[in-house]
């Protein structure tokens, strides 16, 4: 990971850390927020919430929740901050530019990806041709992109990191709602389009999160080897959430979707 992108994963995580040391926050349970799982939550909210689980989990949050935070002053305070860092959005306005690009045709690094295979010609090179290029390069970190060019390209084709991008999306228009730049039901109108997207995309919980996660080696750079490694726990986070009896990943995933909100 490239100094500027650690710098950002550490910034927001910093952020979300001090406010649950001092504020006392934790994850709410059923018993304790609107939102569970077990009478207040729509099925499709809790798709909805299983686009961006991982990055719930990822920030200590709760899936049941829109936003993936129990919304407070103190949570609200430190999304903000989240998205002033890491995105560079202050109001709806500088936020929706960036939802725009992200579910844009060919998408924000879903872009990036599909004109990088079509440079190096991955998308027409047989295995034996792959494992012949990729025997003469001598750089660790090329052979570990190269390597992830591939196999997610063979795995989902040109769609291959979109779940990168579209996950991002819903986890934006959620936070939004959170650090009130609007409000519930008009974030949920808008990540039930990605989600409908999300959902005509990919065949499975298990395909669209094999896209995300290829989407975040892509942007990370990480050596998906590497036990130590957020990839690692990201992988870790996947593998609670598809044990859980009350994740999202537990809905089937042609569930219908449906404003089921005023």
């Amino acid at each position: 990971m490239n100094k500027a992108k650690q710098f950002l994963y550490l910034s927001i995580t910093l952020v979300l850390t001090v406010c649950f040391l001092l504020t006392g926050c934790k994850k709410s349970t059923s018993a304790e927020t609107v939102g569970s799982v077990s009478e207040n939550t729509s099925e499709t909210t809790r798709f909805i919430n299983g686009t961006y689980a991982i990055m719930t989990m990822q920030n200590q949050g709760d899936y049941k929740l829109v936003g993936g935070q129990e919304k407070n002053p103190s949570i609200k305070q430190s999304i903000k901050q989240m998205l002033q860092q890491w995105w560079s959005v202050s109001d709806l306005n500088s936020g929706m530019k960036q939802v725009q690009e992200l579910t844009s045709e060919n998408g924000m690094h879903s872009k990036e990806f599909i004109n990088e295979i079509k440079e190096l010609g991955i998308d027409k090179m047989s295995k034996q041709e792959f494992d012949t290029e990729l025997s003469s390069i001598t750089d660790p970190e090329q052979k570990i992109h190269l390597q992830l060019l591939y196999d997610a390209y063979s795995d989902l084709g040109y769609n291959a990191i979109a779940g990168w991008d579209l996950g991002r999306a819903n986890f934006l228009l959620t936070s939004f709602y959170i650090a009130d730049f609007t409000n519930e039901n008009t974030a949920l109108d808008k990540s039930l389009e990605v989600a409908k997207r999300i959902q005509k995309t990919f065949k499975s919980w298990d395909e669209y999160n094999r896209s995300y996660m290829y989407g975040y080696l892509y942007w990370s750079n990480e050596n998906p080897k590497d036990p130590s490694s957020k990839y690692a726990e990201r992988q870790g986070f996947i593998s609670e959430l598809k044990k859980d009896p009350k994740s999202p990943f537990q809905l089937k995933w042609n569930t219908e979707l449906k404003k089921d909100w005023k």
